[in-house]
């Protein structure tokens, strides 16, 4: 078994991966250089999350099938628990050296509980009563000399909010408006992309 150290916060499918492959994992931002595939996450419209873990492969040493059955295991185990159908496996296909893994969480807190992770995505003040820390400066995307405390995010409640502590970076369904230090983010304001060294949960108002 894979020891806990290497991999510190791996749950759900990355620890399937993780185990089977023995090999550290690869999360860098969907909007790197040249055409490569990385793994990433994306909000949808109904509420939705689509992830995608992109993972090197040596078919010399690993078993696909079994790779598969475990991560169809895992979600099937987490669904039975949860009582309901939280969690889809789209596919898992290995080509080129590489494993490539897609799932559809129902919703946000489906995919922070089968990750073990903080992903909150609501509004300002459901942060706020589910106990999260408001009082932060958040910066303008457009203009990062452009700030906001607690008492302007509190009145931003035409805004949705994306509370993390992962670091796949992160498609938004909308454009990103004021963001914490550990956060950057595309020219399109559709992609945040997190601070891998920073220890803080990164916040996201996008509208």
């Amino acid at each position: 078994m894979v020891s806990g150290s290497f991999f510190p916060r791996l749950n759900g499918t990355r620890k399937a991966v993780a185990v089977l492959l023995a090999a550290g994992m690869i999360f860098t931002g969907c909007a790197g250089g040249g055409n490569e595939e990385e793994s990433a996450v994306a909000l949808q419209k109904d509420g939705k999350v689509k992830a995608l873990i992109v993972e090197s492969f040596d078919k010399a040493n690993y078993d696909k099938d079994e790779l598969q059955q475990r991560i169809l295991r895992e979600a099937s185990d987490y669904n039975a628990q949860s009582g309901q159908t939280a969690i889809s496996v789209e596919k898992v296909a290995v080509s080129e050296g590489k494993v490539r893994v897609e799932m559809t969480y129902e919703d946000a807190a489906a995919y922070a509980s089968f990750n073990g992770g903080t992903f909150f995505i609501g509004s300002v003040q459901k942060a706020g009563e589910d106990g999260y820390d408001l009082n932060r400066v958040l910066s303008s995307v457009k203009d990062d000399l452009e700030t906001v405390g607690k008492s302007d995010i509190a009145n931003m409640t035409d805004m949705r909010l994306l509370i993390t502590d992962m670091r796949e970076p992160v498609t938004l369904n909308g454009k990103a408006a004021y963001i914490s230090a550990n956060v950057t983010v595309d020219k399109k304001g559709k992609t945040v992309f997190f601070n891998e060294d920073s220890e803080e949960l990164a916040y996201i108002l996008f509208k």
